[in-house]
């Protein structure tokens, strides 16, 4: 699911899986889903072949085990066979419960009225998830593509504007995701690696009672030198492209120390001496006297 502006970056998503529907979702947002169970088997190959990086790796598994049970048609039978006796507590358990147990395990969990519908709900334990690296760094970009964000931040400071600019580059995900993030900010201190990351100004914030972890990049060295550097050789897709680019203006504004410039610009100042810019108004030709007629 994405913003309606971002319906580009679905549709080409759609058409590189060449399976599912993109349809309107509301007035603001727009679905892609796949739920024919043989356009599913293409989800299923593509993220074999190109598996998840994140700790939704082990939601995808849970996945896959629902809908291997489907696919065979288990869920509409009594007991599951005996070949898979081993997955399972001996005696047999019908196929629709242990999609449910599954489920369980999946995302969010289950929900009020499946809770209430079938209270012996035995949810499974996740497979182990374990991060190994960051494959490759159109990884990165694809994924900042989606879950961060290019921000400026508008601070006090004692400074003649009395205000200071920070720009930041912020990801925030589940906690469970804390070495993900780890891996990120350790990929970005490898790229252009002559310049030095300022590890005071690199920050990975955990809230417990939240369960987010947050990374963010706020050095405007780092920034200048290896943020916008990563993301113009590795693009930002869809319409964040343009977050993108209005950040990197402010970034140069900052480089020059022209926000520390309470003054406007000279040619703006021109203007503004003249009582603005443009061809004179109406209101700025002096009206001429009418001559009295000749006696």
């Amino acid at each position: 699911m994405g913003r309606g502006a971002d319906v580009l970056l679905l549709e080409l998503i759609h058409k590189s899986f060449g399976v599912g529907k993109l349809r309107k979702n509301n007035e603001n947002t727009v679905l892609f889903r796949v739920s024919d169970m043989q356009e599913l088997q293409v989800i299923i190959d593509h993220f074999k072949k190109y598996k998840l990086v994140s700790a939704k790796y082990s939601d995808f598994l849970l996945f896959e085990q629902c809908y291997n049970i489907m696919k065979k048609k288990e869920h509409l039978t009594q007991a599951h066979p005996p070949s898979l006796h081993s997955d399972v507590e001996m005696g047999g358990v019908h196929g629709f419960k242990r999609i449910l147990d599954l489920r369980a395990s999946l995302n969010k969990g289950l929900s009020p009225e499946l809770k209430e519908a079938f209270p012996k709900i035995n949810s499974v334990v996740k497979p182990e998830y374990v991060f190994k690296g960051i494959p490759n760094p159109n990884w990165i970009s694809g994924f900042a593509t989606g879950d961060s964000s290019f921000r400026v931040s508008i601070e006090k400071s004692t400074s003649k504007v009395g205000k200071r600019v920070r720009l930041c580059f912020d990801t925030c995900l589940h906690i469970r995701e804390k070495d993900l993030l780890k891996g990120i900010a350790h990929y970005f201190s490898l790229y252009n690696s002559d310049v030095t990351t300022t590890n005071n100004e690199v920050s990975i914030l955990c809230s417990e009672n939240n369960n987010t972890c947050l990374l963010q990049f706020r050095n405007n060295s780092d920034i200048e030198n290896k943020i916008i550097p990563f993301f113009k050789e590795y693009l930002i897709k869809g319409v964040k492209a343009l977050d993108f680019n209005d950040w990197c203006k402010v970034a140069e504004l900052v480089k020059n120390k022209e926000h520390l410039n309470i003054d406007p610009p000279p040619a703006q100042q021109a203007a503004a001496a003249r009582g603005g810019g443009g061809p004179p108004t109406k209101k700025q030709i002096p009206k001429k006297n009418p001559q009295k007629p000749q006696p």
